[in-house]
């Protein structure tokens, strides 16, 4: 490769070589004479730390100028690379390279991130630095070049093809990673037979963009082509699909190779630029049928190609038209053969030619007798063309019969919503083994289920092939390059919602007094109680705060019961799910779910307790990870600020968390009320909502705040005053209070909650000092969400329930807090399971305020759950010790038997 690079260099000095942006859009060009003096000075310089011919350079960089250098300076040196994953954990790394050593290869040397800059500057500090602007060498570092170039052309006579370049590990899939031994001439005679098919001599002026790491072999191979063909290369820190197609446009660009969710990235972009390019290179897996198809609309030149670290990339490819069906025509140079092929004349591919490596340095590798190179893939050949059906390891026997992961996911893809797919066998008791899938939703994705899914396959498949559990992702764990992370995505499996059973618990708790809101006076606490069970017996248990009587929303405990039997608990038992979001939105899918917020809360409430159990995770650090992976969403999407502070995540080590909490006192007299108010202080309560009516709270409100100057005081009216009682509502401005919730009777007013409640209260807010904060005023997440339409509006009340559970509460504090407004967490009269998840939401970055979260032994003799929710001193305790994970309680079954009204179980 060298001698290609050093008869370029000499005869186009001046031309750009490559052109590298970096994460933040900066470029920076490097002609062929700067390239060719950085490479030789680098390669001179790491000899004198002690690398000769025959040793091994660690390279642990993403892609870089350094990066370039050190592959020509290596040829030029006569040394080869270890070419680490930037992306590895340190100790895998370590392990990758003590094992090289353990089997005899030398590394002399590691550039890694700490290093880089300190190496780079070293090298252009003796060269770079000594031109002028007219690109003249300075003389008195004319020597210094002199040498360089006199050693570059050394270098270029003495170059030896058959040197090892590379050492590349191998994915791994399949067992221990494996480091493939790739000589020059393996990779250049490689990307000569590439060149020939997808760089004709009748272009004659092209430019590469890489965008593949080249840590793999795909991307290394970008920069060898580049080089063999004497054509320019822009080289990209990170893919964004946005900077590489304005850059084909404004460069013209001919040629990238990426894999299916880069081409996927590149169509949702700007897919109109595809058809300018001449070739898109795409490999990395199987054919994604959906992707292809949108390729082709966008007139797209695309090449299907098949390779691997072993044959320093390609060895087959072929332009997609719409009469493809599958095949690719091997490079010139290579040759193919099946062994013990089926009857379908599928079997082990076995391949030879130039860029076939010739063995592992840490491992055997399988030839035949003539030299092929036994693949781990199932193939077969037809008339000149080379069909690959899938890695033979991936193929799985269920009921006697071959399932073939390949063509499941093909059929998955061809829905429509599905971006891509990964399928496999999980074990069964029955079949042996059963497809597993985890399928990945496309952007602006119509709603899917698990069970859309089914019977779109259905229509498609044999019931063989359809796979047991479908888990449905935003996006699917990948690789550095972008590939299907087949480990990660099995993993997922080992940590997973599969519910077996669901029991719904009705339960009634009379309340230790009665209790006065403007609306309605209490007596007992209607409830469901929700336990998911799981295959392994695991349980996690959620609340439906649904009222039985609609006195405070439509919405009906009765309701909810029919709607859980009926519905939503078949609904989780068939589905499987690798995160509870996947639960809210599988749920709010199910036509009429709107209408039924607090059912869906309760059962999803269940699940997340129940996730928190399986992953071994308190649920207040689950909700930070999700909060965190919100702020990703948001930033990347650029819809809304991503200045918000970040929760910490935690594992299974993760200690109790506290936070503060708020009462609530009824309405009394002004004596009764300060009492109450003062015991709630004397226990340590950081805030106080009182309850108001017209006529009925401004005296004990008063006297309060006499009593207590300096209490955080706020004031909740149920919607109960009209506008005839503006001058009481007013009087209420002079006494500090901090808000007062929903004190207009919309009804009354004559205003339709659908239609104008929070543009009635935004105009109302203008006659109060004190700010409102709605409630009442949603009775579910879409309507709620409509207060972002009225800047005056700058508090709400957060009921889990209402918004139809923990994901659509988070996503609304999320997006509220990014846009300045404040929440506050609100119980319904609920017990300690309710009150543990409101609780939790206060760890969230933001969310200060304390919340109306008080102990539950303030309206119940007993609580139901174990430990009881409790708050000593204002303070709650979550996760405390030998509850640690989910929710942080289990039901207390004396207590459940004792006011237990009915039980039902789904299965």
């Amino acid at each position: 490769m060298i001698d290609i690079f050093e008869s370029t260099a000499q005869a186009r000095p001046d031309a750009v070589f490559f052109s590298f942006v970096d994460r933040a859009g900066e470029e920076t060009a490097y002609t062929y004479r700067q390239t060719r003096l950085m490479a030789a000075q680098l390669a001179r310089r790491l000899r004198d730390k002690g690398v000769f011919p025959g040793d091994m350079v660690a390279v642990d960089l993403p892609n870089c100028p350094l990066y370039v250098f050190l592959a020509l300076a290596a040829a030029y040196g006569g040394f080869g690379l270890v070419v680490l994953n930037h992306r590895l954990t340190d100790a895998e790394k370590l392990m990758r390279l003590l094992e090289l050593e353990r089997c005899g290869v030398r590394i002399a040397h590691r550039v890694d991130a700490a290093s880089e800059r300190r190496l780079f500057d070293q090298v252009s500090q003796s060269l770079l630095r000594g031109e002028s602007r007219t690109g003249r060498v300075d003389d008195s570092l004319g020597g210094v070049v002199e040498d360089a170039i006199h050693f570059a052309e050394r270098a270029a006579h003495t170059f030896d093809a058959g040197h090892r370049a590379l050492i590349m590990f191998t994915s791994g899939t399949t067992g221990k990673p494996k480091g493939a031994e790739l000589t020059w001439r393996n990779l250049v005679e490689s990307a000569e037979a590439s060149n020939r098919v997808l760089s004709p001599r009748t272009l004659n002026r092209g430019l590469w963009q890489a965008v593949l790491p080249f840590f793999h072999v795909g991307g290394f191979q970008v920069l060898v082509r580049s080089v063999c063909s004497r054509w320019s290369l822009r080289l990209y820190e990170r893919f964004d699909a946005g900077t590489v197609l304005r850059d084909a446009t404004e460069l013209h660009a001919t040629h990238i190779s990426v894999v299916d969710k880069m081409l996927q990235d590149m169509l949702n972009c700007r897919p109109s630029v595809l058809a300018q390019y001449h070739c898109l290179l795409l490999g990395g897996g199987p054919l994604n049928a959906n992707t292809v198809s949108l390729a082709l609309e966008a007139k797209a030149r695309i090449y299907a190609s098949y390779g691997m670290t072993e044959t320093s990339s390609q060895v087959a490819n072929t332009l997609i038209t719409p009469q493809f069906t599958g095949g690719l025509r091997l490079l010139p140079g290579y040759s193919a053969r099946i062994v013990e092929p089926d009857s379908a004349g599928f079997g082990r591919l076995a391949l030879r030619g130039p860029g076939v490596f010739s063995g592992y340095a840490n491992g055997r590798a399988a030839f035949t007798v003539d030299g092929f190179f036994l693949t781990g893939d199932t193939a077969a050949l037809h008339e000149g063309c080379l069909y690959i059906r899938e890695r033979t390891a991936d193929m799985f026997v269920s009921g006697g019969e071959n399932v073939y992961p390949a063509e499941i996911v093909d059929a998955l893809v061809r829905i429509p919503g599905i971006a891509d797919a990964y399928v496999f066998g999980v074990p069964d008791l029955r079949w042996g083994r059963r497809p597993a899938a985890v399928v990945e939703l496309a952007p602006a994705a119509p709603p899917l289920s698990a069970a859309i899914i089914k019977d779109a396959l259905a229509r498609r498949l044999s019931r063989l092939y359809i796979p047991e559990q479908i888990c449905i992702v935003d996006e699917m764990p990948r690789t550095g390059i972008g590939k299907v992370d087949r480990v990660a995505c099995e993993g997922l499996f080992r940590q997973h919602i599969d519910i077996k059973r669901v029991v719904l618990h009705k339960v009634r708790l009379p309340f230790s007094k009665p209790f006065k809101t403007p609306k309605e006076t209490l007596t007992y606490r209607e409830l469901v109680i929700v336990e998911v069970v799981d295959k392994k017996g695991r349980v996690g248990v959620g609340e439906c705060t649904a009222f039985d009587t609609d006195w405070y929303l439509p919405e009906t405990l009765g309701d909810d019961l029919a709607v859980m039997r009926e519905v939503l608990a078949p609904r989780v038992i068939a589905g499987t799910y690798l995160h509870p979001r996947e639960v809210a939105a599988d749920l709010a899918a199910v036509e009429g779910m709107e209408r039924f917020p607090m059912a869906m809360s309760a059962i999803e409430m269940a699940c997340w307790d129940l996730f928190g159990k399986v992953t071994e995770q308190p649920l207040w650090a689950l909700l930070g990870e999700e909060f965190d992976r919100l702020s990703r969403v948001a930033a990347f999407c650029e819809e809304e600020p991503a200045a918000l502070g970040h929760a910490t995540a935690v594992g299974r080590r993760a200690r109790p968390r506290q936070v503060y909490s708020g009462a609530v006192v009824g309405m009394g007299t002004p004596a009764q009320t300060v009492a109450e108010v003062r015991e709630c202080v004397r226990q340590g309560y950081q805030r106080v909502k009182l309850k108001v009516a017209p006529g009925k709270g401004l005296p004990a409100v008063r006297a309060v705040r006499r009593a207590f100057p300096d209490l955080l005081i706020t004031l909740d009216a149920n919607q109960s005053f009209s506008l005839h009682h503006m001058a009481e509502l007013r009087s209420y401005d002079e006494l500090d209070i901090g808000w007062i919730e929903e004190p207009l009777n919309l009804d009354a007013a004559g205003v339709s909650r659908h239609e104008n409640a929070f543009s009635r209260l935004a105009s109302f807010q203008h006659t109060l000092a004190m700010p409102l904060c709605v409630d009442e005023s949603f009775v579910n997440a879409a309507e709620a969400a409509r207060i972002f339409d009225y800047p005056e509006l700058r508090c709400a009340m957060v009921k889990i329930g209402k918004f139809g559970g923990i994901q659509r509460s988070l996503e609304f504090v999320h997006k509220a807090l990014s846009r300045g407004r404040e929440v506050c967490m609100s119980g319904m009269y609920d017990t300690g399971v309710s009150r543990f998840v409101h609780a939790a939401f206060q760890t969230l970055p933001g969310v200060v305020i304390p919340g109306d979260l008080g102990a539950t032994d303030r309206y119940f003799d007993a609580d139901l759950t174990v430990p009881p929710y409790t708050a000593p001193d204002g303070i709650i305790t979550l996760n405390g010790e030998g509850h640690e994970f989910g929710i942080g309680c289990e039901l207390a079954p004396d207590a459940l038997a004792a006011h237990r009204q009915r039980r039902f179980t789904v299965e």
